[in-house]
């Protein structure tokens, strides 16, 4: 995860001005749930998500292409409805390679943020 002061540095930039609300570090997202639910200065509408990372099917000689999908955490996602929107063949979660190598996180900790951790040689090849 990149560091808390920076990407509070860079959401002001883009003019997102609320305070960050710090939490215990969770696992997932029945466990944070319960640490917001328990925090204080969160605004009483938020909406909890879940970010996940896709690998459609492709031949290893091509660059690793994730796709990255942001929803609403009660949402269901079907990696075949996805793959039939974007018009690629067998879509499943990324392995842990993937998010290692290209989002410099492990399961359980992929978020938005870690979009700004996408190595350079990576960036073209991230669909979001």
């Amino acid at each position: 995860m990149a560091d808390t002061s920076a990407l509070v540095s860079k959401l002001s930039s883009l003019g997102l001005k609320d305070s960050p609300v710090e939490h215990a570090t969770v696992e997932n997202n029945e466990q944070w749930a319960e640490a917001l639910a328990t925090a204080s200065g969160l605004p009483s509408n938020y909406v909890l998500t879940k970010t996940l990372v896709f690998k459609p099917k492709q031949p290893k000689s091509e660059p690793i292409a994730p796709i990255v999908v942001v929803i609403k955490e009660t949402t269901t996602a079907s990696s075949k409805a996805i793959g039939t929107e974007l018009k690629l063949k067998d879509l499943r979660l990324a392995n842990e390679d993937v998010l290692k190598d290209v989002f410099q996180t492990a399961r359980g900790s992929v978020s938005p943020f870690a979009l700004g951790q996408v190595p350079q040689e990576h960036i073209g090849n991230v669909r979001v």
